[in-house]
C-alpha cells in the first residue's frame, strides 16, 4: 500500500522484463535495500498504438528507501577457485555481508528469482479512451473484459 507523501521512482523499459537489464537494475536496487512501492509494483502491458503493438514494463520503487554501502574489507587478491568457494558458500556470504562478492551472490540470487516470477507471465492489454484507461488481464475471460471496457464508458 503506497502511503501519503511516498515518493515513487519508475523504472520504465520496452523490452520483456525477463531479458530486460531493467529487471538486472531492480535487482541491484533491492539487494542494496530499495523497497519496492505500493501493492502493485510491476506493471508489463501491451498497447496498440498506430496500428503496432507497444510494449511497456514499468517497476515502481520507493524513492525514499535509503541505500547504505558499508565496505570494510581489505584489498584481497584470489583466484577464481577461492571467489567460488566464497560465492557458492552461503554461510560465508551471511558471515560477510558487506563483502563484495556477498553482494555479487545477493544480486544472482534475487535476479533469477525476479526471471523466475517473471518467465511466462502474459503482459496485460492497455486501453485508453480518452484519457482513461484500462488494463485487461489478457487471459481475462470475455465477460470480465466487457464489464472493464464498459468502465471505460
Amino acid at each position: 500500500m503506497m502511503k501519503t507523501g511516498q515518493k515513487i521512482v519508475f523504472v520504465r523499459g520496452e523490452e520483456p522484463p525477463h531479458r530486460s537489464p531493467d529487471t538486472a537494475l531492480v535487482a541491484a536496487a533491492l539487494v542494496s535495500g530499495v523497497r519496492l512501492a505500493g501493492d502493485k509494483p510491476f506493471l508489463d502491458t501491451i498497447e496498440e498504438v498506430g496500428g503496432e503493438a507497444k510494449r511497456s514494463v514499468t517497476w515502481s520503487l520507493d524513492g525514499g528507501s535509503e541505500i547504505t554501502f558499508r565496505p570494510a574489507f581489505p584489498e584481497e587478491t584470489m583466484d577464481f577457485a577461492e571467489f567460488r568457494r566464497r560465492f557458492e558458500d552461503d554461510a560465508w556470504c551471511r558471515a560477510n555481508p558487506d563483502h563484495p562478492i556477498s553482494y555479487l551472490r545477493a544480486l544472482a540470487d534475487t535476479l533469477l528469482s525476479l526471471q523466475d516470477q517473471l518467465r511466462g507471465r502474459k503482459p496485460a492489454l492497455l486501453i485508453r479512451k480518452g484519457k482513461r484507461f484500462a488494463v485487461i488481464p489478457q487471459d481475462a475471460d470475455p465477460k470480465r473484459k466487457a464489464e472493464i471496457l464498459a468502465l471505460l464508458g
